[in-house]
């Protein structure tokens, strides 16, 4: 590690349940702003040293993904789900650092998002609440670092909606794109869709809509795999455009930000309500098309000059052809992460390390024009070794 730097370890694992992401991450030294009155840390972007996914048990995921369609749990299986994430969280912290030959006296901070079971941004007309499971106790004691946790709370408690997270930190990490273009649009498609909207003065993001969940839904249930590997089997399908417009219908996408929403909105129950296509493909390719024009159409809202892809959805080729072929007359281009030398799947747990060192060094982070918190604030609990 280079002098002035520290090393943090992010752990991110999102609703598509398809492994824990684990990120090493060097954060270099800050520069110190000053002028007549203050001075002040202008925070520099991280950068990705190591990246692995860790896989999960596929029981662990399987009683995951049954809470994705029925969203109760008893006390006890609650308990052993706590228990077994913590584990597991720890085991991805530790095979990380077994492969970057590191040791927890390396690491200033370890953050964990937990694994999302629940999130309501409003409960009965009050703050919301959002669960997120794996206790950082566990992971602590197992790895032997301090942990940051719970980032989502603390904004919810303020009146926020606890998500998206993301904007603040791709502010950072894009900022020589936000220079270049004067307004750009960062999208993460994961389990769902998030836009950051980026210029030097605002910092905007809201949840879309389904990213990969829905998809990877029916790509279990239909084609004996986790995900639709580079939009191959829905390329072979036909868009259902009547079905396709009845999903558009759903109340979540008239809503304006801020805003935010999970699976237990948008999950393989939700579909059935609808008439289906017989063929699975057709479906697979309507679900595709549905997640393409919810950041088409919103990236038209928009001023934005450029769009930035990040997240397993980056790599799905049909879906991104269809989101450039959307947005062609309006000559945006569109680029995965990748371009710029950041790894799309590594991205989240990047902002998890981010949200960590911050928490460490008890910086507040601004979500006010984001989620609708009623003031920047520290985010995140610290769980000692």
């Amino acid at each position: 590690m280079k002098q002035d730097t520290e090393l943090v370890i992010g752990l991110m694992s999102g609703t598509s349940l398809d492994g824990i992401d684990a990120v090493l991450a060097e954060f270099p030294a800050e520069k110190t702003a000053k002028n007549s009155e203050n001075s002040t840390k202008i925070p520099k972007s991280p950068v990705p040293l190591s990246f692995l996914t860790h896989p999960l048990e596929k029981s662990l995921t399987q009683r995951l993904q049954a809470l994705n369609l029925k969203p109760e749990i008893s006390l006890q299986e609650l308990a052993s789900l706590q228990l077994e994430l913590g584990l597991a969280f720890s085991g991805a912290a530790q095979a990380l650092m077994m492969r970057t030959q590191t040791s927890p006296a390396d690491i200033t901070v370890l953050g964990s998002h937990g694994q999302t079971i629940f999130h309501a941004p409003q409960l009965h007309g009050h703050l919301g609440m959002s669960l997120q499971i794996g206790h950082p106790a566990i992971i602590a004691k197992r790895s032997g670092l301090p942990v940051a946790a719970d980032f989502r709370v603390d904004d919810m408690a303020l009146g926020g909606q606890g998500a998206p997270l993301a904007p603040a930190f791709h502010k950072i990490l894009f900022a020589p794109q936000i220079a270049e273009h004067k307004a750009i649009a960062v999208v993460n498609i994961g389990g769902i869709s998030n836009l950051s909207l980026l210029t030097n003065n605002r910092t905007l993001g809201f949840d879309l809509g389904p990213g990969n969940g829905l998809m990877d839904e029916v790509c279990q249930r239909y084609f004996a795999c986790d995900y639709d590997k580079h939009g191959d089997i829905a390329a072979q399908g036909k868009v259902d455009k009547t079905l396709l417009n009845q999903l558009k219908q759903h109340l979540f996408f008239q809503q304006t930000p801020p805003k935010s929403t999970g699976k237990e909105t948008f999950n393989y129950q939700w579909l059935q309500s609808f008439e289906l296509p017989s063929d699975p493909k057709d479906l697979l390719s309507t679900l595709n098309q549905l997640t393409a024009d919810l950041i088409i159409e919103a990236i038209q809202q928009t001023p934005a000059k450029q769009l930035i892809l990040c997240g397993g959805g980056a790599l799905n080729s049909t879906l991104v052809q269809r989101i450039q072929q959307g947005l062609q007359s309006l000559a945006i281009p569109v680029q995965s992460s990748q371009a710029f030398g950041i790894d799309p799947m590594a991205i989240e747990a990047l902002l998890i390390a981010w949200l960590a060192h911050q928490r460490h060094h008890q910086r507040p982070t601004d979500l006010t024009q984001i989620t609708g918190s009623g003031k920047p604030t520290v985010l995140g609990s610290l769980t000692l070794p």
